[in-house]
């Protein structure tokens, strides 16, 4: 009965240790307005405004590129980028956001970071925009 026990504690602890490494694994950084603005005028750092060509038409981050992570291709469209640069991400309110750099780092993405509170929270705080 011992050995069992202690058979079942042994598994449990190491599953949940494979668990919290797994999770830490898959995590996005969330950068808050201040350090995403920082971050964003890095070198080897591109901006991508993941919300529909619609949104973005009515005001975007300056510099950013569209890739529409509702459209059709978006997979196709960050296959051809390169992994080791470095990627902010941002959505209309973060729930974009997350799902398109979640589908990055699965994808090999190494660097890639998400705003918080995304492009309303951006406005918010009273950071410049263009259309």
């Amino acid at each position: 009965m011992k050995t069992k026990l202690l058979f079942l504690l042994v598994l449990f602890f190491a599953g949940a240790d494979s668990f919290a490494q797994t999770a830490k694994k898959d995590s996005i950084s969330v950068l808050s307005v201040e350090n995403f603005a920082t971050k964003s005028s890095k070198k080897n750092t591109l901006v991508i405004d993941v919300r529909t060509p619609e949104e973005v038409a009515e005001g975007h981050l300056p510099g950013s590129v569209n890739i529409n992570f509702l459209g059709e291709d978006f997979a196709q469209q960050i296959d051809v980028l390169n992994k080791k640069t470095t990627y902010l991400v941002y959505c209309k309110t973060g729930i974009k956001s997350r799902k398109a750099a979640d589908l990055m780092q699965k994808a090999g993405f190494k660097h890639v970071y998400m705003l918080e509170g995304g492009y309303t929270a951006w406005t918010q705080a009273g950071k410049p925009t263009e259309k």
